[in-house]
């Protein structure tokens, strides 16, 4: 009992799963070229909003005439009418029953074999298309050729079906076959030991492979998050700092204080959603614009709170000692002020990341300073929600786990990062360290 007692009161005391979260989405993002399978941005046009599970799509579409009128039943199959108007006397192309013979067929570059029934056997995918035969000329059927194939197989851009004649094909009779070939797809995946149509959790609606984009997503809005906290943080840290000291002082140094203070009230009264869609309209959908608005929705936060506390700092004892022993203010600044705010800093950045993690998503799903094509998780969000009523009226439609998952992580990342927040403020606050 004792045992658990002690892990679970650890486990407590200790982020272990907000940090272990957090590594594990890092790490994902890092390396998401050598962990994705296919490239987020390619689309198999014939795998859409496909479930989790091997998927292929049909080489041909098969089309069938349901009902067919009067002239359309008694007319006679194309075949048959050039057949008619062909010279009797020349010699016809005999390919003789039993005899062996090769199909052939071009392949796109990143084409595939796949078993779709995955019984070991591709041959069994080889499906005769009706509509498809004698290329479509007539409404009739068109006589079908009696073959077996044997093997199917590719070389370079090139397949292949080797058959057995059962009988006779004689040409301009009986040689025309069309065939929906399911056992080939062209894949868009970027290793050759992945297994040909698979996605593990599936496409989106123009065949993006899903989880392929959500790990992408995880490398776009971490680094974004690093990229724009960091600098929020220097920027609103330094002004703090700067507007704490020469608060108050003579000689018209206050006025550095004022002129920041009122920076801070102007753009505090702005609504970030109203920023953001002047700047969009003004200079576009661009990642500099969309990382310049995050920059001045978090660096706000810094100020006030690292001007109070400069203010209390500057009054002790051991910085008016700097100053009599001639230390520059450049000095006194990162040698005396700077790390007595380091709690202070990383707890607010802590709290500013998971607001732009926030407001991403939210920029995303009303498309405003990011580009719809981005592999960001709100742009997955505001996709995946566009489609999340088809097959309401039966209350079977498998596809709302696509929007589940993206929210599922923007949740864990902001709870995981203000665990973090409030973990270093315990850890780096000296009273509250005093109190364990």
């Amino acid at each position: 009992m004792k045992y658990y007692k002690k892990n679970f009161t650890i486990f407590l005391r200790y982020p272990i799963f907000s940090s272990g979260f957090i590594i594990i989405i890092s790490l994902l993002g890092l390396f998401a070229p050598l962990i994705a399978p296919y490239d987020p941005y390619v689309a198999d046009t014939r795998a859409r909003l496909q479930m989790p599970g091997v998927v292929s799509g049909k080489y041909n579409i098969q089309n069938y005439d349901l009902i067919k009128s009067d002239d359309q039943i008694n007319q006679k199959p194309r075949w048959q009418q050039l057949l008619e108007t062909q010279d009797p006397n020349i010699e016809k192309i005999i390919l003789s029953k039993g005899s062996k013979s090769t199909i052939e067929f071009k392949l796109g570059p990143n084409s595939n074999f796949v078993d779709v029934n995955r019984n070991g056997n591709y041959l069994d995918e080889i499906k005769f298309d009706e509509f498809s035969n004698c290329l479509g000329l007539s409404q009739n059927e068109c006589p079908r050729p009696n073959i077996e194939y044997i093997k199917i197989y590719k070389k370079e851009n090139t397949g292949y079906i080797d058959f057995v004649a059962k009988e006779d094909i004689i040409d301009n009779q009986n040689d025309i076959i069309s065939l929906d070939l399911r056992v080939i797809r062209e894949d868009s995946k970027k290793w050759s030991w992945w297994p040909s149509g698979l996605y593990i959790l599936g496409t989106d609606t123009i065949g993006r492979d899903y989880f392929s984009r959500l790990i992408y997503g995880a490398r776009w809005n971490l680094t974004l998050m690093l990229l724009t906290g960091i600098s929020g943080s220097l920027i609103g840290s330094g002004l703090g700092i700067l507007a704490g000291w020469y608060a108050f002082k003579p000689n018209y140094k206050w006025m550095i204080d004022e002129i920041i203070q009122r920076v801070v009230d102007i753009t505090s009264v702005i609504p970030i959603l109203l920023i953001a869609i002047m700047t969009t309209l003004i200079l576009g959908n661009k990642i500099w614009v969309f990382a310049l608005i995050l920059i001045l929705f978090t660096w706000q936060n810094f100020v006030r709170i690292i001007r109070a506390k400069t203010l209390s700092l500057r009054t002790t004892d051991y910085i008016n000692s700097a100053i009599v022993s001639g230390a520059s203010s450049f000095r006194i600044f990162t040698k005396h002020i700077l790390p007595a705010h380091i709690n202070d800093i990383l707890v607010i950045a802590t709290f500013n990341c998971s607001l732009i993690i926030s407001l991403e998503a939210v920029l995303c799903f009303f498309e405003i300073a990011i580009p719809r094509h981005w592999t960001a998780w709100g742009n997955i969000i505001k996709l995946s929600v566009e489609y999340w009523d088809w097959g309401w009226w039966d209350g079977s439609y498998p596809y709302r786990y696509q929007t589940y998952i993206p929210v599922t992580l923007v949740i864990l990342v902001v709870f995981s990062l203000n665990f973090l927040g409030d973990w270093f403020r315990d850890k780096l606050d000296p009273k509250l360290r005093q109190l364990e």
